[in-house]
Parts: structure tokens; sequence; C-alpha cells
């Protein structure tokens, strides 16, 4: 062997731990990776002192000494436990031993393990953290708060604006419109109506305004409960309008509605009736008038089915004044429907009120028979004294089987207005509706009886009279004498002779 020793290649950390020799200087060692991939470590940010045992480079390291033998209590040899692998990584080992003085120590960094930090890490890079005062978190603070509170009060105004353009719209009214509120609207109905009209900007603002009646606020509106009512009926109002305005208007009702006023008079036929309605109101129609009455969508509840259909509704419409809206004077339909209506409301109430005489049901009569009782005694009896007298007497006499003779349905068997003359040949026809040739009461009403005749026929006076004759009793024009006997009826008729009513 030569004794001049080969110069020695200068060996790396990395060469060093695997003996290798390397020309040229090899990179520094990957740092040890878990399994995922990720290092193990993190680059330490700050260096710490560490013990290293220092050794000429060239030079073969001393024999280590051997480490003391340790055992259990058993006096087994004791093996020890690997370390895990974060706690040792590869290529790391932990030098133990015991100093000169006896001690055992263990080297927390050996020169032959990996460097704790990436040599390519440079410490002195700029990547510092800056920590700031609690001054610049404060300022940060404050300038949040009034940026919220700038967001806030611009956000309030705008809102503020934007609701007072709906309750103040600006610029002159419009022109007025014609619009009509139904019955039983809400005041959300009210609202949205004016609104489809142009008579309000918002019908939603209007509902709150209406409710805070006119005190709306953004942060007390909720508790607003106020109800509005408006009356239903046609209005003229502007368009364009301010909600005060706009409620104002409102507020002075609808627009009065124009009525034409017609009085239709006790005791007329359905003939008469016809010609009463084409008098006081020209725009009805005569045909018109004719069907509506032979319709049979045309109704009353007293009235009798059974009746041929151009006398089914005689003396079912009820005589008296109406107030006709403007709009219906030339609905001849509508307007009979409303009188057959009244005449149903009117029965009914007497009924409630009065009842029905005991001699009714003895009699069996049904309502439309009374009704025609109440007809006769309509056209038969000239002032109200008189009709509870009459309707005990026709009571009597259909208990006794008498006949009638009641001269109002001779007129109405011969067709003649009550302001002609009566013929002998008149009281001898043969009729149903002549009393004097026909038992019992006539098929239907004669006229139609108003309200006294109805209720002198459910509630007839007391008493046993079956005759009747025109004396001006009582100094009472018009006024009959009612009689039990056939000897004072005599005297009655006498009487009525002299003033001329009795041929």
């Amino acid at each position: 062997m030569n004794d001049q020793q080969a110069p020695k290649k200068k060996r790396s950390l990395g060469t060093f731990l695997t003996g290798a020799v390397d020309d040229e200087p090899t990179p520094p060692p990957t740092p040890p990776s878990s399994v995922s991939g990720a290092p193990l470590y993190p680059p330490a940010r700050t260096r710490r002192p560490v013990t290293r045992v220092a050794r000429p480079v060239s030079a073969a390291p001393p024999p280590a000494a051997a480490p003391p033998q340790l055992t259990d209590p058993s006096g087994q040899p004791f093996v020890p436990m690997a370390l895990p692998d974060h706690q040792a990584p590869p290529g790391a080992v932990l030098v133990a031993g015991v100093d000169e003085q006896g001690v055992e120590y263990v080297l927390e960094d050996d020169p032959h393990a990996l460097p704790m930090v990436d040599p390519r890490y440079d410490v002195d890079d700029k990547n510092w953290v800056r920590y700031r005062t609690s001054w610049g978190g404060f300022l940060r603070l404050v300038i949040f708060v009034l940026a919220i509170i700038w967001v806030v009060t611009t956000a309030r105004g705008r809102i503020y604006g934007w609701v007072d353009a709906q309750i103040e719209p600006g610029g002159e009214p419009g022109d007025p419109i014609e619009l009509t509120i139904p019955s039983g609207a809400s005041t959300n109905n009210v609202a949205t109506l004016l609104e489809n009209e142009g008579v309000i900007s918002n019908a939603t603002v209007f509902r709150y305004w209406l409710r805070c009646e006119g005190e709306l606020s953004i942060t007390g509106f909720l508790g607003c409960d106020a109800e509005r009512t408006f009356q239903a009926g046609d209005y003229e109002i502007p368009t364009n309008l301010a909600f005060a305005d706009a409620v104002a208007v409102l507020d002075q009702g609808p627009i009065p509605e124009i009525f034409v006023d017609f009085t239709i008079p006790e005791g007329l036929r359905l003939s008469e009736l016809v010609e009463r309605l084409l008098a006081v109101n020209s725009n009805f129609d005569r045909a018109d008038l004719l069907d509506a009455l032979r319709n049979p969508s045309l109704v009353s509840a007293y009235a009798d089915p059974t009746v041929p259909t151009d006398l089914r509704l005689e003396g079912t419409l009820f005589p008296a004044t109406y107030d006709v809206a403007e709009e219906d004077v030339a609905d001849e339909a509508r307007f009979l429907q409303r009188m057959a209506d009244t005449f149903d409301q009117r029965y009914e109430n007497l009924l409630g009120e009065v009842g029905r005489d005991p001699a009714i049901l003895e009699l069996g009569l049904s309502d439309y028979e009374v009704i025609v009782v109440a007809s006769m005694i309509e056209r038969e009896a000239r002032v109200d004294v008189d009709r509870p007298l009459m309707a005990r007497a026709i009571y009597n006499r259909l208990a006794q089987g008498t006949p009638l003779q009641i001269d109002a349905t001779v007129y109405y068997a011969a067709g003649k207005s009550f302001t002609e003359t009566l013929f002998q040949s008149d009281l001898d026809a043969e009729s149903p509706w002549n009393t004097y040739t026909t038992p019992g009461i006539p098929p239907t009403p004669i006229a139609a009886p108003g309200e006294a005749a109805l209720r002198a026929a459910l509630a007839p006076a007391e008493g046993e009279m079956i005759f009747w004759a025109r004396t001006d009793e009582n100094g009472i024009v018009g006024a009959h004498a009612f009689s039990a006997t056939l000897a004072e009826h005599n005297e009655a008729v006498a009487r009525c002779r002299e003033l001329g009513y009795c041929g």
C-alpha cells in the first residue's frame, strides 16, 4: 500500500451519512414527509441553540463507548422501544450516553441528523407578520359603525321621501271620473279601486295611511289598527289626488241617486195597473209590460200557480208609492217583481202581527183565498172603519152558505170599470166571479188589496152582521150600516135610497 494518502474529497452532510463521495456538491436532502406527501415538520422560523460534538471532518469518528446495559426489574435486558416516526424521522439518530461524571445525557441534535430548517429557507425573507396596536382595531370599529349609521340614515331618508311622494303625488288633480264602490266593499277593495282608476298612486301605502289615521311612520305603522269604511255608491272624483283629498271626497258620500216616484193606488186590476204604469212612467212599454206579467219568472209567494197565466198575479202586486232609480225606469220586469216582493213581505208581516182569525181556520181558507176576501173588501168598502166589519160579515155569510152578493165582483165579472153602471142583466149573468149567482168566493182576487184590507181580512171585527148598505153611517161619508137581521137591513136600504146610493 502507498503510505501517501490521496487527497480526500469534500463530503457534504448527506454524503457523510451515506458514506458516498461526490465530485459535485449534492443538493440538500428533502425533508421527510408523511404518507400523504406533506412535510412532517414545517420550516422553522427561529433557531434554537443546540449542543454539538466537535470532531475534525477529515478524521474518522472515535469509537463510541458502549452504552450501559439496562435491565428491567426482573433482570432481563431492557429493549428500548422504537420511537414513532413523528418523533424520530428517517435518518435522525438520538445519541445517548454517560459523561465522565457518570451522568446520562441525551443529545437533542445529532450532527448526523437531517437539518431542522430547510437550507433553502432564508430566515431573512421579508415575510414578517406585523402586529398592529389596539388603536387600529378600535378605529376600524368606529369607521364601521359610522358607515352603518350613514347607510341607515340615507336609506331612511330615501324611504321617507318615497312615502311622501305617494301620499302627496304633486301636480294638479286630473279630470274627474266616475267610479262605483260596490256594496260590501272592504277598505282594501276601495284602495285597489282608487289605484286602478288613477285616483291615488299606491294602494298599499294608502291602506297603511288609513290605518294610521294619516300619521304614517316607518317605525309605527305596524301598531296602527284604525278601521275606515266608505259608503257604497257612485262617486265623481278627480284623478292624481293626495290621500287626504281622496278621503275627503269619499267622506262626502256618493252622488245622490235620481229617483222617479210614482204611486200605484189600491184596488186596481191587472189591466188597470198596466194603464196606470204607462201613464206615470213614459219609459215603460205596453208590450214589455204584458210580456213581463206573463213571464213565469215573475213570481209571488202567495200567487196560485193553477190560475191562468193572464190572471196569475192578480191581487198580488202591492199598491204603494215606489221610488225607482233613474237607471231602472225602463225595466218593466224588475219593477213588477219589486211589487210582488213588496206584497209578500207586507203579508208576512201582517201574519206575524195579527195572525189568522179562527173563522179563517174554521172555513179552511188558504192564504190565497184570504187575499181574495181582502180584494173584495178593498173594492166594496169605501172607508177604513168599514173594512173589519165587512170582513166579519163575509165570513158569517160563508159560514151560513149564503151568497155574498157583492157588487164589486159583478163589475169584475162583467169587465166593467167601477165607475160604470150595473144592470140587472149583469147581476144575473153566470160567472165564477159573480157572487150573486155563484156561492162562495171568486176563483181569483178582483183587485190589488192594500194593507188595511189585508189586515181586516186576517183580523175581522166581532159581530153577527151579515148585511150592509151605504148610509154615511155616523156622518162618515161612504160608511155603511151593518145589520144582523133582514129587518135592520131593510131600514138601512131605505136610508141608502134616500141618499141616492141605492136604486
